[in-house]
């Protein structure tokens, strides 16, 4: 016979007696047990301390030279700065005990030829070093209408307005270029930089554009988006930030759009910024990215708005949208701009942009009583880094009565640029012949032609001079610098008034003319017979190694 077994229920006082007591054996008995966990995991727990260092590895690696590093690549990052980067939730939490992880606590990261190795410290303190916005922010003063002043339609929103005097504290150098800051977002941490200088010199479009696949098709984009763009080092590259850019009718700028890594500065920000005298005034010819009509693209007459054809060579002043940086050094003044604490090492990882100082052995003066010439990288391959002076020689030149042949000695400004080439030692240049494009650069022709069609014809030289469409192949160095400029430091350049032109060596036509670059920021043409100044492009081995300087133009490299 089966036995039943019945339990008696427990009353409700029952049962709230027994969570009670439960709770007062919780309450008692927890702590220990958590702080046995402590201090066998550590404060955060070991599966907690994995996510942070994950983290972490993401944040150093997209940000390998412009973030902070204490001591040569030990970098001290706080949890929340990982947290304001997306890379971890507003809020952490351990795994183990489920307590809040402070975001003041810091993972200390070491990199060794690619490894990383990590350490919860916080005792490991940053370099005096802050984020660029919140440097220009605490310099803002409340209802400003000049200098830095907040947009009256978006709080979050700060730009820059009014002339070098108002504006004197956004000079930012970075990836290889000096920038000047147009706007900042607080909300996103972004911020919108201009190129100080023209970095070149081109023809904008083979006919005004008047939709958005007219604009990405036109020359500039193209040379913007594919030249530029994969010129600068992958650090900065991986810290640009996709952005909308209006190019547009000047009216109505937002007509057409275009999503791009680069662009131009629209019209309503050359507006908002002062116009004529204002800080992005170069007194320099250089393209906006709007559309005056049917016929004529914007750009910027000596301070001035005015409509150009598109056969017309202005200057390119690129525009780039970036997340906020951490700045080493520097006041964002002219000549002590704001820098990160990126610095090469070598020719091997210069970057595109970076001066460097050069010895110079000869004794006509070319490069000044210090005899040293200061050059700019111009490109790089895998064994030779192409830079050309910043500046010019010492005497203009005839360029000759034929354009560059295979018989290039024969050209009188040739032998000029040989005899400064073997001035140069050879523990330091590159002597084997390189391409250098000669085609022609057609000077107004009916439509606008590409940079890229120089192309066509090439020669191989061991030194030449800039070409249509490289970097620096423009008014960069500010010619026959005058008190009107401000683009550049006249004590930077090499001969800087020595002429108000300067030769490529592209063909202007076929009649025995030579594009020239001029001191307004155009490219022009010269009979060759003429003379004009003399830049010089040569190449640099690698794995020269840079015993000091910065790579700035106040403070270039210097070799062993």
């Amino acid at each position: 016979m089966r036995r039943r077994i019945f339990f008696k229920g427990f009353t409700l006082v029952e049962l709230i007696g027994v969570v009670v007591i439960l709770g007062l054996i919780a309450l008692v008995a927890l702590p220990p047990i958590l702080n046995s966990i402590r201090k066998t995991q550590g404060n955060i727990s070991d599966a907690s301390q994995k996510i942070l260092y994950s983290a972490a590895e993401v944040y150093v690696s997209e940000n390998i030279n412009s973030y902070p590093r204490v001591d040569g690549s030990v970098y001290c990052i706080t949890i929340g700065s990982l947290v304001s980067n997306n890379l971890l939730p507003t809020k952490v939490y351990d795994a183990v005990t489920g307590e809040e992880i402070g975001q003041d606590n810091i993972v200390e990261v070491s990199v060794n030829q690619g490894q990383y190795s990590y350490n919860l410290n916080n005792n490991c303190v940053e370099q005096s070093q802050s984020f660029l916005i919140q440097i220009l922010l605490a310099k803002y003063s409340e209802g400003a209408t000049n200098g830095l002043v907040k947009d009256a339609t978006n709080e979050n929103l700060y730009y820059f307005k009014g002339n070098n005097d108002e504006v004197n504290n956004n000079y930012l150098w970075y990836g290889g270029h000096q920038w000047r800051v147009i706007e900042f977002n607080t909300v996103d941490n972004s911020l919108l930089l201009i190129s100080q200088q023209p970095l070149t010199s081109i023809q904008p479009a083979s006919a005004v554009w008047t939709s958005q696949s007219m604009y990405e098709d036109s020359y500039i984009n193209k040379w913007l988006n594919n030249y530029f763009y994969n010129s600068l080092d992958s650090s900065t590259q991986n810290n640009i930030l996709e952005n909308t850019f209006n190019v547009g009718i000047y009216n109505n700028i937002s007509e057409v759009t275009t999503v791009q890594k680069v662009g131009l500065l629209n019209y309503d920000q050359y507006v908002r910024a002062g116009l004529q005298g204002s800080y992005l005034d170069i007194n320099d010819y250089w393209w906006i990215g709007n559309t005056y009509d049917a016929d004529y693209i914007y750009y910027v007459f000596e301070g001035f708005l005015h409509g150009s054809s598109t056969s017309d060579a202005h200057g390119v002043r690129p525009v780039i949208k970036i997340n906020n940086i951490r700045v080493t050094e520097g006041e964002g003044t002219f000549n002590n701009s704001y820098k990160t604490d990126y610095k090469s090492t070598s020719t091997s990882n210069v970057q595109v942009g970076e001066y460097i100082n050069v010895p110079y052995d000869g004794t006509d003066g070319a490069c000044g009583s210090d005899k040293l010439c200061t050059f700019r990288v111009v490109s790089k391959d895998s064994d030779s880094v192409k830079v050309v002076l910043n500046g010019m020689l010492n005497s203009k030149e005839v360029y000759g009565a034929n354009t560059f042949t295979a018989n290039a000695s024969n050209n009188p400004i040739y032998s000029k640029m040989v005899n400064f080439g073997n001035n140069i030692s050879n523990n330091y240049r590159y002597a084997q012949n390189k391409t250098f494009y000669i085609g022609m650069y057609e000077y107004a022709p009916a439509n606008g032609i590409s940079y890229e069609t120089i192309k066509n014809k090439e020669l191989g030289l061991s030194i030449g001079l800039p070409v249509i469409g490289e970097m620096f192949s423009g008014n960069d160095i500010d010619l026959s610098t005058s008190s009107s400029k401000t683009f550049v430091d006249v004590n930077t350049i090499e001969n800087s008034t020595i002429s108000t032109s300067y030769w490529t060596l592209n063909r202007a036509d076929n009649s025995g003319y030579v594009t020239i670059i001029n001191s307004n920021g155009d490219t022009g043409k010269l009979a060759g017979a003429e003379s004009s100044g003399v830049r010089p492009v040569i190449y640099l081995k690698t794995s020269l190694n840079f015993t000091g300087g910065y790579g700035t133009a106040q403070n270039p490299y210097t070799l062993t």
